[in-house]
């Protein structure tokens, strides 16, 4: 195929510039700061105590979540104040028996960055997400940012507060032993690896190590399936020592259900379905637990949607949501509409995103349809009372429907260049990937935001065929790292880790400058 053909002349929907992706240029191993700009100083200081990096080749927004993370210890910089008001008087300081339940830096504020995602919406053709980006350090200097946030949107964020609070209460009333950190707890990091910040994710993990062994926890209990990601699979490829077991909430609430022989009455009819996060069941294979919970709650009218499971279908985020905006609401009509054919009255998940999503997409389409997140729904029933019966030996499938990664040897340029060049070489262009990728779905099949036209635009950037460079970032970061398509490849390519690889190729090599 073409290069013409495959990335196609359309104009960019939102984030760079307009035109094509391909331009008559041809990089050489050498980067000029005249034609590439400086991507990564050296400094010293920063929230971790380690390197500290300046970025300047990659996108306001991403810069503006990246440094929150590293400094404040959320994306959108909203603070520790007010990160863990919800834990007050909930929880002891500090790990019981090397326990935590982990709060994570994405529950705590969803609230806040639902309702600047709203605003984004009444903003369209006025402002920008970039634009956006820059007037928040601005306002934090004035103090005026988290005072701005509570006051907009400090209800709202209550809906995720008491996700936390219920996800509590049911595991200390299944027994389980925990603490919190509180304002020590640190950040996972994973926005960092999300937007291919690879090198600053390594040196972050590192630091995290550090924090938790100086805290003494061995052990994590955690709501958010994203964290749960990053310290089981992401920790473990980037630190040879990484020893702290994490499990999901919904892993450790079906085991002790099951041990326990609990059954729980809702007290009341109500018809419901589950949405699948596509980092719970798809990338970690987690799916029975939760039909199983659903199974042990009297009064609830169950209908699973057509994609479910590890064939779930995406609710829009996976850092789109901040990145493009506009093509994430895209991304989540398709998916609220399938849920609300159910005829389902709530929708309940296990992820702070797909929560804010899906509340979103009901609301544009004015579906009358909540959302929530499924601990609610369990504490809700265990106030109602906890019938014991006859204990039960279940065994939980994990699901593997996804290629075995494939990592370079490191991170310098020269390596990340021979995997990307090796893994896409492999690439048939046969288009499975295609099928259901949800952002090309959104935009009629556009060739160059479908995952085969990310597969071949990475391989031309690392053969240093001529690309337009600002629109390398803007592909790239318009997928939703769903892993669809890693799960329908047939010559067994991991996509999604491959556009995360591809992203810092971009960043790191000055290919992607904005």
């Amino acid at each position: 195929m073409m290069a013409a053909e495959c990335l196609g002349k359309e104009p960019l929907i939102d984030t760079f510039d307009a035109g094509n992706i391909l331009m008559p240029m041809t990089f050489n191993n050498n980067i000029t700061k005249r034609n590439h700009p400086e991507i990564l100083v050296e400094s010293q200081g920063g929230r971790t105590g380690s390197r500290r990096w300046r970025l300047t080749a990659i996108p306001e927004i991403v810069k503006f979540a990246s440094e929150n993370t590293r400094e404040i210890g959320d994306v959108l910089g909203i603070g520790p104040e007010l990160r863990v008001r919800w834990a007050e008087g909930l929880l002891d300081k500090g790990p019981v028996e090397g326990t935590v339940f982990y709060a994570g830096e994405m529950y705590p504020v969803m609230g806040y960055a639902e309702g600047a995602f709203r605003l984004m919406k009444r903003l369209e053709g006025l402002m920008d997400v970039n634009s956006l980006a820059k007037v928040g350090p601005i306002m934090r200097k004035l103090g005026i940012y988290t005072i701005g946030a509570k006051t907009l949107w400090g209800r709202n964020n209550e809906r995720y507060e008491n996700a936390l609070r219920d996800a509590v209460y049911v595991l200390k009333n299944l027994g389980e032993r925990i603490g919190y950190l509180f304002e020590e707890e640190p950040p996972s990091g994973v926005a960092l690896h999300t937007y291919g910040l690879l090198r600053e994710f390594k040196e972050h993990a590192k630091w995290v190590q550090r924090r938790f062994r100086e805290l003494g926890v061995k052990r994590i209990i955690t709501l958010d399936p994203i964290v749960t990601t990053a310290f089981r699979l992401y920790y473990p490829e980037f630190l040879e020592d990484w020893d702290v077991e994490t499990m999901h909430f919904v892993e450790v609430v079906a085991k002790r259900m099951a041990e326990q022989g609990i059954k729980l009455k809702l007290g009341r009819r109500e018809k419901i379905t589950y949405h699948d996060p596509c980092y719970l069941a798809r990338i970690l294979g987690i799916v029975d637990e939760i039909r199983f919970i659903i199974s042990r709650i009297d009064g609830l009218d169950y209908s699973e949607p057509p994609r479910h499971g590890v064939n779930t279908g995406c609710s829009g985020d996976g850092g789109l949501e901040l990145t493009q905006p506009f093509l994430a609401r895209k991304v989540s009509l398709d998916r609220v509409k399938e849920l609300a054919r159910t005829g389902a009255e709530k929708v309940y998940t296990s992820c702070p995103a797909c929560i804010m999503m899906l509340r979103t997409g009901f609301d544009a389409l004015g579906y009358r349809i909540d959302v929530n997140d499924l601990a609610s729904l369990i504490a809700e029933a265990m106030r109602n009372g906890i019938t014991r019966e006859k204990s039960e030996e279940v065994e939980f499938r994990r699901y593997e429907t996804l290629p075995k990664s494939v990592k370079p040897r490191s991170l310098e340029l020269n390596d990340l260049a021979d995997m990307l060049l090796r893994e896409t070489d492999k690439c048939k262009k046969c288009a499975f990937c295609n099928v259901e990728c949800p952002t090309t779905k959104a935009l009629d099949r556009l060739e160059s935001r479908s995952a085969r036209g990310r597969m071949t635009l990475i391989n031309y950037l690392v053969r240093g065929d001529p690309v337009r460079p600002k629109a390398v970032l803007d592909r790239l970061y318009s997928c939703v790292l769903c892993a669809q398509c890693s799960q329908t490849c047939p010559v067994g390519l991991h996509v999604q880790e491959l556009i995360i690889y591809g992203r810092a190729y971009a960043i790191y090599s000055g290919k992607a400058g904005v």
